[in-house]
């Protein structure tokens, strides 16, 4: 069901008739489109980032022009005329002079009033412009937030203040408590300094303009597409680099002032974390889980205890991992000798009830991930063939390997261009959504790199 335009202007009308009703119908529009509260609070998860809570409407069912007859009246063709740029240019120009006195305050724009322009009109543009602003916010954050993406998944975000920081931690006490005879003194436990420098995050920005056109022919699709479009592309953006750190295609790891591979096929920092392990059935889960148990920390050669939880497949071999992992029942064939997987006399099979691991692992997978393995160095990939990225999988415990270093979540803003922007551009309103922030390796030791060949 669609909301027209005398659905509006009734809401509308019913609510300015009251002190605060501009800001108290917004709030109930944003409430309703899933971006706000009832309180006019955004909407976040527990690291910051903004989320859609439950809807009443959907941006499809609004239509821009609608909402400029609702909430402006039959005087809206006046403003969005592209024949006419006088008075939305007035408007514009008095909406600048408002922002550069009253920055970042949305309350401001809703009940100052204009200069040179009806008072009124001032702060019914104002109000449309900032609920095509809540609409274009939602369209951008379903996109942003597919669930098919998997970047959060491998790299959940942290949020940080600094522009790439040293992370610091103390090592282990080491072998040093021993049979202590009476009269003797007590060792003494001892720290070490241990670091880890996170990359410098980069910011990632695209806008969305609405014009005249766009209000007065009603094009309210394109709008809405676009910026779908928008947070999509940014989106896509940050999956393909949280993929090209998890691949090892791009190594940031830097431990106590020493840049170090994600992976390496040979010992280094206690471990090897690097494989081959074709994806066959569950003793591959099991070479894994093994190579987890031998990894030791650095300082002290103590074994690290690690809990694997998820395993990275190409799309090639998602069938294969959870065949094995769903398995309901497992046989072992074993010839003279207790060779396995023997076919010839003497045959000897031994049944299980079920997987060994079933139940222990997360299955993910993504076709980026194809792509980044595929793709070129210099394209932040790690330049494989298909076969050798067909066979590629990861294994680790979740939240412990990556992070995302985060500045500041995706936000959407409204822009202040000034008036001759405006007019020369025949703008109504732009919207910017900005986000900031870096994957980034904080521990090798809980992830494993496994290859078929």
């Amino acid at each position: 069901m669609s909301v027209n335009a005398m659905k509006v202007r009734s809401l509308y009308e019913s609510r300015t008739a009251s002190s605060g009703g501009r800001m108290r119908f917004l709030t109930e529009m944003r409430h309703a489109i899933g971006v706000a509260d009832k309180n006019g609070n955004d909407l976040r998860d527990t690291a910051g980032n903004k989320r859609l809570g439950e809807r009443a409407l959907r941006p499809e069912q609004f239509s821009l022009q609608e909402l400029a007859e609702g909430i402006i009246g039959a005087s809206w063709r006046d403003y969005f005329d592209p024949a006419r740029g006088g008075s939305m240019s007035r408007a514009n120009q008095m909406r600048s002079i408002v922002e550069s006195g009253n920055p970042g305050d949305q309350r401001a724009l809703l009940e100052s009033t204009g200069i040179g322009i009806d008072p009124t009109a001032f702060l019914n543009i104002n109000t449309f412009t900032a609920l095509v602003g809540g609409l274009i916010e939602v369209k951008i954050l379903e996109a942003f937030q597919n669930p098919d993406l998997i970047a959060d998944k491998l790299a959940p975000a942290e949020p940080t203040k600094l522009n790439g920081q040293k992370m610091i931690g103390v090592t282990g006490i080491g072998d040093r408590s021993k049979k202590r005879l009476p009269g003797e003194p007590h060792p003494r436990a001892q720290f070490g300094e241990r670091w880890i420098e996170t990359p410098e995050t980069r910011e990632i920005a695209l806008a969305v303009d609405v014009l005249k056109e766009s209000v007065f022919f009603d094009l309210t699709g394109d709008v809405l597409s676009m910026a779908s479009q928008v947070g999509e592309e940014l989106a896509y953006r940050k999956e393909l680099e949280v993929l090209s750190t998890v691949v090892g295609a791009t190594n940031s790891f830097r431990y106590n002032g020493t840049a170090y591979n994600t992976y390496s096929a040979a010992k280094q920092l206690g471990i090897v974390n690097e494989i081959t392990n074709p994806l066959l059935d569950w003793t591959s889960f099991q070479n894994d889980v093994l190579q987890f148990m031998r990894f030791e920390d650095p300082h002290t050669s103590k074994r690290i205890l690690v809990r694997p939880n998820t395993v990275l497949v190409n799309p090639a071999k998602l069938a294969t991992a959870n065949l094995i992992l769903n398995a309901s029942t497992i046989e072992r064939r074993t010839g003279q000798g207790a060779t396995p997987q023997q076919t010839a006399n003497p045959l000897y099979a031994a049944q299980g009830a079920a997987n060994p691991f079933g139940g222990q692992f997360d299955v993910i997978t993504s076709p980026l991930l194809e792509q980044v393995c595929l793709s070129a160095a210099a394209d932040g990939g790690l330049a494989l063939s298909q076969g050798d990225t067909d066979e590629l999988w990861f294994m680790m415990e979740k939240g412990k390997s990556f992070r995302y270093m985060q500045n500041y979540p995706l936000t959407v803003t409204q822009a202040a261009p000034n008036n001759y922007e405006m007019l020369d551009k025949g703008l109504v309103a732009s919207y910017f959504a900005n986000e900031r922030g870096i994957p980034a390796v904080i521990s090798p030791w809980h992830v494993l790199k496994n290859k078929g060949s």
